[in-house]
């Protein structure tokens, strides 16, 4: 037998008003938990669940009590409640702004320290850390074990985030399991969950197995993917695209050295060009000086010597220009009253008056007018 308890609350109040005890049997309970699974909508009966069942009263006479037996549940009413309550969660989120806190935070290029969250003994484990190993990178991971389904997963993924708060050398956190019921996608739209992951100071990665259903921590999450596969897949492809992007960049600083050692040769070459064109300038302009000075030293003397002999010269000619000294010769200088130099025979016969100029004196001569 299976003993469910119902309970009625006023609006505000922890403390129920009524409360009935219920029972079904085993293999009704085992049914009914079956098709609740295959539902477009499945869920699971619960605490807190709200339910509308169909009772029956039924005598149970080992004790000789009145009980009552649970024959039916209407789905289409706790479906509602269900989406009701979910779509009341993602208000609240969205009021509180935690629904893109997360999804706000910049995904590290290399992320390549990663804390994991899973159930170590699931194949999500398994496959998570196989690939993560298969890439050949140097990937870190630190592990810590919660449960996946059930009533402890929301406290045991909100435990292990507040555990992997203290590892500050993360660059993300994955939040994976394996494929399962969809019943167990309900156990990831709890408020204290999606809050946590959504205040998380890195961006969290999940991988909860279902191809076509998102849980709300789906929709807070940074990034959100499908399996725990595709999560190790798209930390190796982010690792491979800096990887990438690394190469391209030693390539081209490659190329920019290449670049920059011939440019570097070429201006030795053209420093030890020019070094060598100035000290050749250099030496011949010393040489120049060189032959300058000792010229200056040598030939000033003979230019002072020349130069001597010149004005020398230039003072003999000029003296034995001198009138004087033509006088002193014998010749004679002929004016007529006027005292302009006669220069012809014929200028001195029109002149009455000659005066002759000798070198100690002169004489005046007067022509006959009756002559």
């Amino acid at each position: 037998m299976v003993y469910i308890t119902l309970a009625e609350y006023e609006d505000d109040d922890v403390k129920p008003k009524a409360l009935l005890g219920l029972v079904m049997f085993a293999s009704q309970y085992s049914a009914l938990h079956h098709k609740l699974a295959e539902l477009p909508v499945p869920f699971e009966i619960k605490k807190d669940l709200k339910i509308k069942v169909l009772l029956e009263a039924d005598f149970y006479i080992p004790q000789g009590k009145f009980q009552c037996r649970i024959v039916d549940i209407d789905t289409v009413f706790t479906v509602g409640e269900i989406a009701i309550t979910r779509q009341k969660i993602w208000d609240t989120l969205v009021k509180e702004n935690l629904h893109c806190l997360n999804g706000e935070l910049p995904m590290p290029l290399l992320p390549l320290s990663i804390g994991l969250i899973t159930s170590e003994s699931s194949a999500a484990y398994k496959d998570f850390t196989s690939t993560i190993k298969a890439s050949g990178y140097a990937f870190s991971i630190t592990t810590v074990s919660a449960k996946m389904q059930g009533q402890n997963t929301e406290g045991d993924i909100v435990e292990a985030l507040g555990r992997l708060r203290e590892h500050k050398d993360l660059d993300v956190v994955c939040i994976v399991r394996g494929g399962g019921a969809k019943t167990d996608l309900v156990f990831f739209d709890s408020y204290a969950l999606c809050k946590a992951a959504a205040i998380f100071p890195l961006p969290v990665i999940t991988g909860i197995g279902h191809e076509i259903d998102e849980s709300l921590l789906d929709k807070v999450a940074h990034t959100h993917l499908i399996t725990p596969t595709d999560c190790a897949k798209f930390l190796i492809e982010r690792v491979d695209l800096a990887w990438q992007r690394l190469q391209t960049v030693y390539f081209e600083f490659e190329n920019f050295m290449q670049i920059f050692v011939r440019e570097r040769d070429k201006i030795t070459y053209k420093a030890l060009q020019l070094s060598n064109i100035c000290n050749k300038i250099m030496i011949n302009e010393r040489e120049k000086l060189s032959r300058n000075t000792l010229g200056l030293k040598r030939g000033v003397p003979k230019i002072l010597d020349y130069q001597k002999q010149t004005l020398k010269l230039l003072e003999e000619r000029a003296k034995a220009a001198n009138p004087q000294t033509q006088l002193k010769k014998g010749y004679t200088i002929t004016k007529n009253e006027s005292g302009k130099i006669l220069r012809s025979a014929k200028e001195a016969a029109m002149s009455p008056i000659l005066r002759t100029i000798f070198a100690d004196g002169e004489t005046v001569s007067c022509k006959n007018p009756y002559s």
